[in-house]
């Protein structure tokens, strides 16, 4: 039974904010790479100067035969193999230099060579997918109009429609890229952490104040004298921010939390 006059404790909604903020530190030690990347998904870094010599060569090729170059010269990778991130959106230099691609990569180079030589073509995007459609492209499962989510034209309309994806394959796609090519270091470092944020507000002792007493040093005042009903005193606070000193933002975060 409920006891209504009870505070409603915090510690399950702080549990879930450090366990989240756990998967975004081991998936983004740095975090700057994935704000960068949805900026890139919202404006694709597209350079066709920078691809003036493929395009030379390519001058009289069909878009077909120009996306076939394309996947020669930047072979399918996912990129935790590359970038040892679960999802990044590289710069076009990024992708040309690292040699190797998923559909990020490709998508600017080959929207650069079309810029470069004059051939229009479609931005779309789906759920698990981003790829260039142009006049008389073949459709595959991947790329056809019930998939395309968001649709930028020849002359940069957007238009935003309800796609109808073949949701097997678009969790099949997100197992392999997210989860099966995650290194197995991070697998186990993303596990390890959880039982760890588990004990740091669960365990009998961290309501004991007298252990831990020399780590109040240096933390912000608020942090230091505010208790309220639910949460960890403030050695238990300590604790979990020394813990999460192995990041600096999220440290700066949970900080913000307790003030």
């Amino acid at each position: 039974m409920i006891d209504k006059n009870k505070p409603i404790p915090n510690k399950t909604l702080l549990t879930v904010i450090l366990m989240l903020g756990w998967i975004l530190y081991v998936s983004y030690p740095n975090p700057l790479h994935l704000f960068n990347s949805i900026s890139r998904l919202l404006n694709p870094p597209v350079m066709p100067v920078a691809v003036s010599d493929y395009a030379r060569e390519l001058d009289n090729k069909t878009p077909v035969e120009i996306e076939q170059f394309v996947y020669s010269r930047l072979p399918y990778s996912y990129d935790w193999e590359v970038y040892s991130m679960p999802w990044y959106f590289p710069s076009l230099d990024e992708a040309l230099e690292k040699g190797t691609g998923d559909c990020k990569a490709r998508y600017l180079l080959f929207a650069s060579l079309l810029e470069e030589l004059n051939i229009p073509y479609r931005k779309n995007v789906s759920l698990t997918h981003i790829w260039a459609d142009y006049e008389g492209k073949p459709h595959s499962a991947l790329e056809n109009a019930g998939e395309a989510m968001v649709v930028i034209d020849e002359q940069g309309k957007l238009r935003v429609s309800r796609p109808e994806p073949d949701l097997s394959r678009a969790w099949r796609s997100f197992r392999q890229g997210f989860w099966e090519a995650m290194p197995g270091s991070r697998k186990y470092l993303l596990f390890s952490g959880f039982p760890v944020i588990h004990i740091l507000f669960y365990l009998p002792w961290l309501n004991q104040s007298q252990h831990l007493p020399a780590l109040g040093a240096g933390l912000p005042a608020g942090l230091k004298q505010k208790a309220a009903p639910g949460l960890p005193t403030p050695a238990g606070k300590v604790a979990v921010l020394s813990f999460l000193s192995l990041s600096p933002s999220i440290r700066s975060i949970i900080a913000r939390l307790f003030n």
